[in-house]
Formats: structure tokens, sequence, C-alpha cells
């Protein structure tokens, strides 16, 4: 019976119409047997072939001699595999005739077989035969089908023998296609060849064993790499392409060659990419061994020609999930009608039916490669997903039914034959130490447990999740492109299982039934096609995620995919793949993205909740599939904020969230995962991002919550004191683990719905962080800067928020949280002390500053606290020990603070709780100085130096009516915190008096006392004389004994003085006493010296023997004086940090275009309100403050009443309003203030005619000249009187080496103001100050953060303050069409509380933006060593003045200086 023909007739399943429907397909039924076929020629072979087997000259002469030979031959190589000497014979001599067309090569050994004359003469006349000839080697014999395919009865050295044969024909076919000169005759039968010997090991679907398993993917390889060298050489025929994918459909069931087809089609892909996009586009990677499979010259046109044809030689691989089309083949006919039922025949169907899912699985990882390779992607990637999931796709070791042991599916690697076939290498030898071809696009699983890498892919140790993916290209092609080339076959694949039609198998008609399957079976089966699904899946999002900026993605793709992402998101199979490549898929503008928002959220669930997802991941790493799912969080902490009056979508049919919105839904979701994630978390890379989520989740529902209450009706009460209270009363730190249990319980307790959720959320968020930072988080720099940053932002929260009435014990315990964790961190061992540890100390302290406010203060629990971490951080130990231990008295103690740093900080943070401010309108610095009181007309100020870090200066004229002169001082203080004025006046009366009165009016007593007599006054008796009156000798007596000339003159004036009192006396008695009069005020006095008195710095003859004096007098005489008051002035008391803005267009990449928008109106709304929110504008002319620029800061010179008001700007308002040179944006508070400058433009023109140039060095260090910087009206700069100008050199090194060279330099780091003047000693060691650049980039097109040119930018963003190169900082925003704000954040460390990819609603994008910069700005100085704080700065500043301008003045000469005019 002719099964081929029964299967055509009957077969209701034609072939596809495509571009082979009107050829027909070639017969691969090999060369025949001849004559001696017929008859019987075993004996004929025998004896002929073993003569022409010897390297003996031939004996054939004519071609009818050796046309006869041939005959011979082509029966002997149909012998029964028993023959092994004639087929081996027989081989050894096709081969060798064969070789006729080679170069000629140096002689082998031992010899081969002669070649005929004739044969010599024309090679290619026979060899056309010769190949077809050789087809009988591998036709099936009659009832023996190549018994070493089949069976193993024949024993092993048979079947090793057998393929050592068919590798020797197999390296001819590939030597012939290399070099020899074939044409196209030649090349047809070569091809026809390789096809009848694939055919004969692929098609029927007995399973293989031993040698057949490396002959079967050697048998392909040949097949594709010969087939590759026939495409550049000779295109094959439509014919051969039909025959050539008609086969290999018919061998689908195999493995191997669906990882030749994919090493051979990327191969084909890389050379097509480079074709179509040059060499700008990301090479794709080919390993050495593949690198020569396509040829070097092989024109483009045969590549696209090749690599189509190539691409659809398998057919749909969805097909490979159905086996009722996969044995619609006459080989499974034949087989199924004469396989013998029973046990082995039950084994050998459920083999391959079970190894389909396994085949399924690589055709996926093959399609995911070529997807990847257009989207510019790096194909490595695959062999770590590939090598993983060889062990089991599915965790607990449930793997693909069949491919338990996939050595018997695909030659484990260890077993493969190298790819060449020289006979030079010897067989013993192992291959080389490469990567394997099948490597590349990760198709080849099977690899024994020794080779398995000892680090597991899913480990933390993994450099997989360790290294960042490169970005996608922007020459890619567009979604639209992609899916039309691919999508058909990848949502066919996405849904597998999951339509009836693929769960029921249907079989064509006339075709007999498969072997029945039982419904569990059946079920297992879809199970196992998971694994292939969930590629198809990751393939699908990586697609969709690749759409650019302003592309549109055509509406039944979206559709389609959406449809695919909902099934696979609610099958925990696949929901992993598609978490792990779907991370942007909220941040793309797509059409409809919000259908898949619930589904998401539940993906996130069971992804964050829990240390092990409740996904089965199969080979994805756990890492990278957590790293992807705080990345999809960031994108989804908006929406219930954003979108909370939006109805749910859902798909048409479905009715899940009918009346809920995604506020609803999501809120108490998000919150919970969130609070949730950071609590399991334990990777502190991860934390990171996370607790960026946390802290924008808590601003969201802050936002939500404020609205909801201020929304209450009037007179409505909410009581909520036992909604945000935490489980826990204890105010101290907990260190078991299982009290975490309680965060996430108390948040899942909350009503989202509720009003005061938001409070409660901002309450356990503060605990949870807090525990977590103390227990958990304290060694890891990164995590732990990232936790103090969040507590500050939720300070704010706490502080600013009065709707949430949240108790002052809330806050209380937080503060003592962090407190504790200082003690705790400068308590660690000594070994244990880093500049790592010391960072996190100082953050700790910035952090305890943003909670300070009056009700925390005015606990007096709660200040000691504070004061006892300040005392720890100042002197290195508490006064108060352990309890019980008596307390350590000031004086007892040894100052060794952890770190100068440290001190520094605990300082700061003292300052600020003794003035407990923490205004931000930038009152704290004074705008009185000298040059204010000079321009009223007043005269000199005394200049003193107190305690060294403190300077005086005094003025003594009144500033008060000079009608009514007051004893009164003015006082102008600069210290370290700033400068401050004081105006004190001494009155002789209260201010209830009247003005202009003379005298005070005398009391008058309310009764008259009654008269009284007189009082009668005797005097007393006179003493009587005693001998004490003898013992002092008289006043005359003295005078005498002396003999002192000058006695009469003394005596004399005694008399006068006698008569005087006498005449006194008597006139008493007859005048009447007059009334008691105040005298008139004087208008002369030292109100100097009653101020130095009243405040202790004159303490006469007090001051300890041999120290320093508190009190040093200054010469303002001294050259230079004035301009080193005003360097004392330049310096802030707070952090100053500049942040430039700018907005890019689409497309733009030259940063003269940039800057030039600026100065045009048509920018987006969106960015002008993010503008408007950065800061409050102000005018650079009289701004205390920081400008943006050290020329025009701190020049606060308020505007005379004869001076005429500013004009209106004439042109119209644009952004550059705010390029510093009228106004800028400024933004303060009590540690920090920022400058928003919009660059213009003019930078670089001012810089030309002033000047200035900005030099930055190889390694990154930075060299700013300013030289003329001068601002007209008098500038803090303009110190020379008129035409001097300003120079400043500030040279800042990368390493550490070059900074402490640069300590040498005295000049370096310091403030030229005044050329006569010598250098102040020391400032240029101590005074220095970093500053990073910070640029906030608002981008309409996010794809151009990838071509922003930062070093070009940098050159309008000149602040006079040294910077490093690498300290340039971009923050990228850019609009979602929906109205987020989509973030970049460049740096693996984000930016505090800022996460890379986060969306932000526009309500909270500008404080995000300045929380973001001022973590970047904190945390580059943290990372400089030699930084000193603001209020060092003016320290040092102030001592090098007292040093510089000091009078020598002993202590007598200082007081008779107070009575003198200054």
């Amino acid at each position: 019976m002719n099964v081929g023909i029964f299967n055509r007739v009957n077969s209701k399943v034609k072939e596809e119409d495509g571009m082979y429907a009107e050829w027909n397909s070639l017969p691969l039924e090999g060369g025949g047997r001849g004559v001696l076929g017929a008859v019987g020629g075993r004996d004929v072979v025998l004896a002929v072939v073993r003569q022409l087997a010897s390297h003996q000259p031939s004996p054939l002469t004519t071609d009818a001699e050796v046309e006869w030979v041939l005959e011979v031959i082509r029966y002997g190589l149909s012998l029964p595999l028993s023959e092994h000497e004639a087929l081996r014979d027989c081989v050894r001599v096709c081969c060798s005739w064969l070789a006729a067309l080679l170069p000629p090569a140096a002689p082998a050994q031992p010899p081969p077989p002669a070649v005929p004359p004739p044969l010599a003469a024309e090679p290619h006349r026979y060899a056309n035969k010769i190949l077809n000839h050789l087809h009988n080697l591998f036709v099936p014999r009659p009832n023996e089908t190549l018994a070493f395919i089949y069976q193993t009865e024949l024993g092993g050295n048979l079947i090793s023998k057998q393929a050592v044969l068919c590798h020797r024909v197999l390296r001819l076919a590939r030597s012939l296609a290399d070099s020899a000169n074939l044409g196209s005759r030649e090349w047809k039968s070569l091809l026809l060849l390789l096809l009848a010997a694939a055919a004969a090991l692929l098609a029927p679907p007995a399973p293989l064993y031993g040698a057949a398993e490396q002959l079967c993917e050697r048998v392909l390889c040949v097949l594709f790499e010969v087939w590759i060298l026939a495409c550049h050489r000779c295109f094959p025929g439509p014919a051969l392409w039909r025959t050539l994918r008609e086969q290999c459909v018919r061998w689908r069931h195999r493995a191997p060659l669906t990882e030749q087809w994919a090493r051979v089609s990327l191969c084909l892909t890389a050379r097509l990419l480079a074709h179509m996009y040059g060499a700008l586009y990301p090479a794709m990677p080919v390993c050495e061994e593949d690198a020569n499979l396509v040829p070097a010259d092989m024109s483009a046109e045969a590549v696209m020609q090749s690599w189509y044809r190539i691409l659809h030689t398998i057919g749909n691989p969805v097909d490979l999930t159905k086996p009722h089309l996969i044995s619609h083949t006459p080989e499974f006919l034949q087989y199924w009608m004469t396989a013998e039922e029973g046990k082995e025949g039950k084994e050998g169907r459920e083999a391959w039916v079970g190894s389909l899912a396994h085949i399924f699985h690589r055709a996926m990882l093959g399609l995911a490669a070529h997807v990847d390779a257009f989207l510019g992607r790096s194909t490595e990637r695959w062999l770590v997903e590939s090598s993983a999931s060889g062990g089991g796709l599915f965790p607990g070791g449930q793997g693909t039914p069949g491919a338990a042991d996939e050595g018997e599916v695909t030659p484990p690697a260890h077993r493969r034959l190298a790819k060449s076939f020289s006979t030079s290498r010897p067989r013993d030898k192992p291959p080389e130490k490469s990567t394997p071809r099948s490597s590349l696009m990760g198709l080849s699983s099977s690899r024994p447990s020794s080779v398995v890498p000892t680090t597991p892919p899913n480990s933390i140790t993994s450099q997989v999740g360790d290294t960042e993916k490169p970005p996608l290209t922007p020459l890619r092609p567009k979604v639209n492109s992609i899916f039309h080339l691919f999508g058909e076959w990848l949502f066919e694949a996405a849904l597998v299982g999951t339509t009836p039609a693929n769960n029921i198998p249907q079989r064509a008609e006339g075709t007999p039934p498969p072997p029945s399957l039982s419904e569990a079976t059946q079920k297992l089966n879809m199970i196992s096609y998971q694994a292939g699904r969930a590629v198809a899946l990751g393939t699908l999002c990586r697609v969709i995620c690749s759409k650019q900026c302003r592309e549109e993605v055509l509406a039944p793709y979206l559709a389609r995919t959406y449809a695919a992402l909902q099934r696979g998101l609610r099958d925990p199979a696949t929901a992993a793949a598609v978490v792990l490549d779907a991370a942007d898929i909220f941040r793309l503008d797509l059409d409809g993205v919000l259908v898949l928002v619930p589904d998401f959220i539940t993906a996130l669930d069971r992804i964050l909740s829990e240390r092990e997802p409740k996904l089965e991941c199969g080979p994805i790493d756990k890492r990278e599939l957590r790293k992807a799912a705080i990345s999809l969080l960031l994108s989804l902490v908006a929406f219930p904020y954003h979108y909370k009056g939006l109805a749910v979508p859902e798909f048409p049919g479905c009715n899940e969230y009918a009346g809920m919105t995604i506020g609803d839904y999501a809120r108490g979701k998000l919150s919970l995962i969130c609070v949730s994630a950071v609590q399991v978390e334990s990777s502190e890379a991860l934390a990171v991002p996370l607790l960026s989520a946390l802290y924008l989740c808590v601003r969201h529902n802050a936002c939500v919550s404020s609205l909801k209450v201020h929304s209450a009706p009037p007179g409505s009460t909410v009581s909520h004191t036992s909604d945000y209270k935490a489980r826990s009363d204890s105010s101290g730190p907990v260190s078991t683990e299982g009290s975490q249990d309680d965060f996430a319980a108390d948040v899942r307790e909350l009503d989202p719905s509720s009003p005061v959720f938001g409070a409660a959320l901002v309450v356990r968020a503060t605990y949870l962080v807090c525990h977590r930072l103390i227990s958990s988080w304290k060694g890891d720099l990164q995590v732990s800067l990232a936790a103090l940053e969040l507590l500050s932002g939720l300070a704010k929260l706490h502080s600013s928020k009065p709707e949430f009435m949240i108790e002052a014990i809330e806050r209380k315990r937080a503060v003592r949280w962090i407190c504790d964790y200082i003690g705790v961190q400068c308590g660690r061992p000594p070994q244990a002390h880093s500049r790592d540890l010391h960072s996190c100390v100082v953050a700790a302290y910035t952090c305890l500053a943003s909670w300070l406010c009056a009700p925390l203060l005015a606990d007096p629990d709660c200040l000691a606290a504070l004061l006892e971490v300040v005392e720890l951080g100042i002197s290195g130990s508490k006064s108060q020990g352990k309890p019980g231990e008596p307390p350590k008295m000031k004086d007892e103690k040894e100052l060794k603070p952890v770190s100068m740093r440290v001190r520094d900080a605990a300082e700061s943070l003292l300052m600020l709780i003794l003035e407990q401010v923490g205004t931000s309108d930038g009152g704290k610095w004074c705008r009185l100085d000298e040059r204010w009181l000079s321009a009223l007309g007043h005269g000199k100020l005394r200049h003193f130096v107190a305690d060294g870090n403190t300077l005086l200066s005094l003025l003594e004229e009144p500033l008060a009516n000079s009608q009514e002169p007051q004893p009164t001082i003015v006082v102008i203080i600069r210290c370290g915190w700033g400068r401050f004025a004081w105006s004190l006046s001494s009155r002789g009366a209260p201010r209830c008096a009247g003005r202009g009165a003379a005298a005070c009016a005398r009391p008058v007593p309310m009764l008259e006392p009654p008269p009284r007599a007189p009082p009668a006054c005797l005097p007393l008796p006179a003493a009587p004389p005693c001998a004490v009156d003898s013992a002092f000798p008289t006043l005359d007596a003295v005078l005498r004994q002396l003999n002192d000339t000058e006695a009469p003159t003394l005596f004399k004036l005694l008399e006068q003085q006698a008569t005087i009192e006498k005449k006194v006396r008597d006139s008493e008695d007859n005048v009447m006493p007059e009334e008691y009069v105040p005298p008139e005020p004087v208008t002369e006095f030292q109100t100097a010296r009653l101020f130095l008195s009243h405040f202790g710095y004159l303490n006469i003859g007090g001051d300890k023997k041999g120290a320093l004096p508190r009190l040093t007098a200054l010469d303002s005489s001294v050259a230079g004086f004035p301009g080193a008051l005003r360097r004392l002035d330049a310096t802030g008391s707070r952090a100053a940090l500049t942040v430039h803005v700018m907005y890019v267009r689409a497309g733009q990449r030259c940063a003269a275009d940039i800057v030039a928008n600026a100065t045009g109106d048509a920018v987006s709304p969106a960015f002008v309100r993010m503008l408007r929110g950065l800061g409050t504008p102000v005018r650079i002319h009289g701004h205390a403050g920081w400008t943006g620029h050290v020329r025009t800061s701190y020049d606060a010179q308020p505007r005379l009443p004869s001076e005429p008001p500013p004009p209106p700007p004439q042109h119209p308002m644009t952004p550059s309003v705010y390029d510093g040179r009228e106004q800028v944006l400024y933004w303060s508070d009590s540690t920090d203030e920022i400058a928003f400058v919009v660059p213009s433009g003019h930078e670089l023109s001012e810089a030309d005619d002033h000047s200035d140039s900005m030099k930055c060095d190889v390694d990154g260090s930075c060299l700013s000249v300013n030289k003329g910087a001068e601002k007209a009206g008098g500038s803090w700069w303009d110190v020379s009187g008129g035409g001097g100008g300003v120079s400043y050199e500030r040279s800042v090194s990368e390493s550490e080496r070059g900074e402490r060279r640069a300590l040498d330099k005295t000049r370096a780091l310091s403030l030229e103001l005044d050329r006569p003047a010598p250098p102040l000693s020391g400032s240029g060691r101590r005074n220095r100050d970093f500053t990073p650049k910070i640029l906030i980039i608002w981008l309409e097109d996010f794809e151009d953060h990838l071509n922003l040119p930062l070093d070009d930018l940098v050159r309008y963003c000149e602040t006079g303050v040294p910077w490093r190169r690498h300290e340039t900082s971009a923050l990228c925003v850019s609009g979602v069409r929906a109205g987020l704000a989509r973030v970049r954040v460049g740096g693996a460390g984000g930016a505090g509380v800022l996460a890379d990819g986060a969306l932000l609603a526009p309500r909270l994008l500008p404080d995000c933006l300045r929380r973001a910069a001022r973590f970047l700005a904190r945390r580059a100085r943290l990372n400089t060593d030699l930084y000193q704080p603001p209020h060092v700065r003016r320290r040092h500043l102030i001592q090098d003045i007292a040093q510089q301008y000091k009078k020598d003045l002993s202590e007598p000469e200082l007081l008779e200086s107070l009575f003198k005019a200054p």
C-alpha cells in the first residue's frame, strides 16, 4: 500500500498558498538499485569495490567502464548494514572520486583510492551521478530501517561504524560547498542529498538513540550551512525551497531542527540588520563559530531573500502545540500503522508528543531572539535563561513532560561533535572551550550538572541583575513593522491553552486517529506549553514597550496585545514573564492601557508582598523580576490620585469592577503593596527604589486625604486617633523580626475611603522605615541615605499638613528613632567606623533638622533627646551614661568627636534648635551692613572679634530722633550662622513718659501725713581719753617729723574746708530745701563700652593667665578690611545650590538651540506650571540670599526712597526672565537655599565680555576664572573702589591625592577680592566649597534623553563655584499625554525620594524635583572629604580676619580705646 498516496488523496489539509504555490517539491527517493538490484549482485560489488578501494592506479580508462562501475557502486550503497565493509569501500570510492572537484591538496595518509583518468578529466560529468547514488546510504532498507536509529541490538560497534560513514559523507558535502567549483546541477544534487539524509533521520517519529543523536544535529548543521553557501553562489530554485520547507515541516518534532533554524536565521538577521541600518545600529553578537556562517561577500539582496525564506522554513511555530498537525505526515501515518501495540509503542508515542512542548519553548526563544535583534537588544541574555531552564521549567522540579532527561531529545553539549569535520583533529580530543553556536540564542538547554554555573541565575550575586540594560536604539523599527513580521506567531503563541480551539485537538478527515490521550494527559500537555507561551508574552511586552514617543500603534495590535496580556497576568505560570518585560507599559501613552491596571496590581501583589513571589518563575531571575515589579509600581503610584474619579475600564462583556473607580480600587492595594514590599525586601539595591515608591505613594495619598478633609461638611468631626496610631506604644527600637508583621497588618486594616487614610499611612510609613533603618539598613550607605531622605520628606507632611491632626507623640517617636539610630551608629566599635558610616550619621543629623518644629521643641523629653545626640556629636560621648552611672560634667569630658564632619553636623542642629526657626523667606540674613550705614551718613564703626568666632561691628551714633537723644548702639553680628543686627537704647524713663518732657514728674502722695513735732536731738557726751588715742600720732606730728615742705599748703586747705563746712551748717538752719530734679540727659557716652561690659567681654583682670583674651580689636583702617568683610558676607550660612532649568524640543541636540527655547513663548503649559512651582520669583537687586552666582548673591541693598522704581519688563514674559540677570526663582528653608535659573544664552556672551572662562581638565577637575566680575551700583565684589576687578581661581582635582596636593596652594579656593592685601593665611586650606551641576530638563520627546549634549549645556551653567565633571546630574522630565510627568534620573542610586521612571502628578512634581536636587547636592558633598559646611567656612574666615587685622593692644590699652572716638 502506498501510504503517501493514501495520505495525499484523503487528507483535507492542503498546502497553504504562498510563494511556492505554483511549484512542486522534488522527490527524495534515492538513487535506486539499478540492474544489479534486480538480478542480485552482492558478489559483484564485493569483488569490484575491494579492488577500487585500494590506492593502486585505477584500471578504468574509458567512460563506459566508469559508468559500469558507478552502477556497481550504486547497488553497493544500498546493501544491508551488515555488509559494513562493502558499504565502507563504496563510500571511500565515492568520496575519493568527488574529491576531484576540490583544489589539489597534500596527499593524505593512508592514500585514498585512485581516481580514473576519465573522471579526473571531467569530474562535473560524473559528480551528479555520484551524489545521486549516495542517497542510497541513507534510504531505509527493506526489513532493516536504519537499525542504528531504531534499535541497539546490532551492537554499539556497528552503530559507531555506520555513523562514521555518514559523517564522512557530510564532511565531503561541506568541503564541496566550500571549495569546489560547482554548477547549478551539482548544487541541486548536493542539496537533494542532504535533504534526503535529513529526511531519513528526522522524519520518522521514533526516538533517537546513541550515535543517531549526534548524527541528527550534524545533518541539519551541514544542510543549513551548505544551503547558505548555495544562496550565495547559486541561489536555489523555488522547487528546492518548497522541498526544504515541506521537509522541515515534517521534521518539527525534532528539537535539533529548531536549534539549527534559529542559529542560521539569527546569523542572517545580524547580516540583514547591518545592511539595513548600517554601522550605527547595535551589532548583534555572533559567536566565533558562526562568524563565517554567512559569507562576507554575500550580497544584500541574497541575504534578504535567504533570510525571509529560511525564517518561514519551519512554518508557524505555534503548530508545535497541535500534535494533530505535527503528526499529519506520511512517516507518522506509516509509523502508526506498523508500530506494534504495547508498552514500547505507547512510550514512543508519549515521547514525541511530550517533546513538542520543549521544542515549542525553544522555537519561541529563537523567535524572541529575532525580535530582540530588531529592537537592538543583545541576545546574550538568552544564554542565562536557557541554562536556567535546563533543569526544569517550573519550580519544584516540574519540567516539560518527556523532556526530563533532555539528553534523549537533544545531545548534551559535552557529547556533541565539533562543527568542523576536519580529520586532522583526533577523535578523542574534546572540543575547544568556546561558546557553543546554539548558546547564542539560548537554545542549548541540555547541559550536564558538571558544567552548570555554580552561581544560580536567580541569586543575588548574579551579574545579570547588577548590570543595567542598555537603552533601545532610536533607529529601531516601529512597533507596527515588527508586528507585521512576527505578530501573527506571537499573538497565537501568547494565547496557547486559553481558547477552546486549542484545548480540543482537531484532526484532518481521512487521517488515522492518533493514539488516544486521556483528559489528564491533554491538560498536562497544555500546562507544559506554558513555558513557550511565557516567552511569547514576554516578547510581546518587549515589542509594545519599544514604542517611541510620537509613534502610533495600530488599534488591532493594541487590542490583541491587551487581550493576551490580561490572560497572561491571570495565569500564575506566565504572569512573571509579563511583569518582567512590561515594566514601561504605563509610561508610553498607549491607548486603552488602563484596562490592564487591575491585573497588573494583582500580579505586583503576588510578587512584592512576600520574600518569594507567589508565581511560577521558572528560569526567570527572581531579582530581575522584583526589579521590574518595582519599576511598574513606580509608574502606578500616581494613578489613585490622578485617576481618582475614573471608572475602572474593562474588556467588552466583563463586569468585574462595576461601579468602582481607579482611585477606590487601587489606593488601598498599592499602599499595602508598598508597605509590604519595603517590609520584606532583603536586597539593598532594590530597597532604594522601593523607598521612593513608598514616599510617592504616601505623598499622593496625603494629597487625596487633604482634599477629602477640606471637602468635609462644616461642623463634622473626624475621630481618627485610633486609625493612625501604631499597634506598639513603645518609642524605642524593636529588634525582633516578627514585629514587622504589624506594619502590613495595620495598613491592611485601614479603610482607603476614609479621609484620614493618608495621615494613617504617613505614621505607618514612618514607623516602618525607622524600624528597618535601625535593624536592617544601618550598614548600607545607599539605603540609609534614601531612608533618611524619605523620613525628611515625611517630616514635612507631619508638620505642614495641619488637617492631618497628627498628635505630637507620633513626631516624638520618630525623632527618638532617629536619635537612637545616631547613637547606635556612633557607638559601633572603632574598626567599624568609615567614611560611609560618618556620612550616614551626618545625613541623620540633617534629617533631624527637618523634624524640628515648635510643638516638638516644647516637649522636655524630646528636647532632652535632641540635645543628647547633639552632645554626642560634638564631644563624642553623652554626659548621661547608663542607668545608675553618675553624669559626667562638661569639664570632666574629653572632646573626642566621632569625626569632624559629625561634629559640624551636630553644631548645625544645635543652632537650629536654639533659633527654632524654619522659615523660607530668608529672614535670618540681615540686610544691614557698613555700606548701608555709610550711605545714610553715619561714622565709622568699631570692629571686634569675640571668642574667636564672632565678629562684632559697633556703631555708637544714635539712630533715633535727635530731639530725644538716647544712649543707642547698633551692633552688626557676624558669626558662622549668618549676619544679624541689634539696636540697643538705654532710656532714662519708661516709654510711657511724655516725649519732650525735661524731667520726670514728682510723685504726689495720696494722703497728707499728720503733723509731727520736730525730734529733739541731744548731743552725745565727749568720750574720755584712753591709751589708744596716744597710739596714733597726730597729723601735725607726722608732717613735722617727715619735714615735708608741702605741709603748710595741706594745713591751709584744711582750714579753708573747715570754714566752708561751718558756713554751710549755718546756712542750713535758715534756708528752706529745694525740690530735687533729675539732671538733663547727657549726649556724650561710650555705648560700645557699656555693651561689651554688659555682655561680659570687659572682665578686668578676670581672664586666666596664659589664656587668649575673649575680645580682640580689629584695625579697620588697614587696606583690604572692607573686602574681607564682603568676602565673609558672600559666604552664606546655608547650603546654596543652583539648579538650571531647560526646555528641549523634539529632536534637538544642539546646546545653543536648547538654550534659545527659553526666549520663546511656545513652550508646554505643563513646563510653565512646573517652573512656577519650583520657587518664588525674586529680583536680583536687593535679594538677601543666593541668586545662582557668586557675583550677585547676598547683595541685599534696599532701594532708597530717592531711587526710581524698576521699570516693568518691555519684552513679553518668557521663561528667560529667570535667567539670573534680573530675576530668579528662589526657594529656601532652614538648611538649604536653591536658586532656579533658566539659561537664556547670555551666559556665554557675558563670559566673553568679562573674560569669564571655564576649563575642565581631562580627569574631571574644573578651573573657574572670573576677571572683572563687577556689577553696577556697588556690588559686594566691587571692592577696589572703581576700576579694580575681581578674580578668583579655584581648582579641584577628582583624586584625593590631587586634593591634598592642592592644599599647599594658598590661592586655590580663595577669593582674591583685594590684590593689595596679602592672602588670608589658611583660608585656602579650609574654606572649601563644592557644588554639583544639576539640570532639570523638560523633554518634549522622552527619547531625547539619550542624546543630550550635557558637556555643552554646562557651559551655560556657570555659578562661580568650583565643580567636578563627574558630579553633573540631569533630571529629565517629560509630560505624558494623560497629564502625568515621567522622570528620568541618571545613576544607579537614584535621587533620594525620586527614582528613575517614576510617574508623578503635576501637583507633586516641583516639590519632588527640589528634594531630588537637594539630595544630589548633599550626596556630592558627602563624597567630598574636604568639604566644609557653610558655618565652618564662615568661622574660618572670621578667624582669618582676626589674625590678619587685629590690633596688638594690652588690656589697659583696649579699655582706653573704648573712651576714644573710633
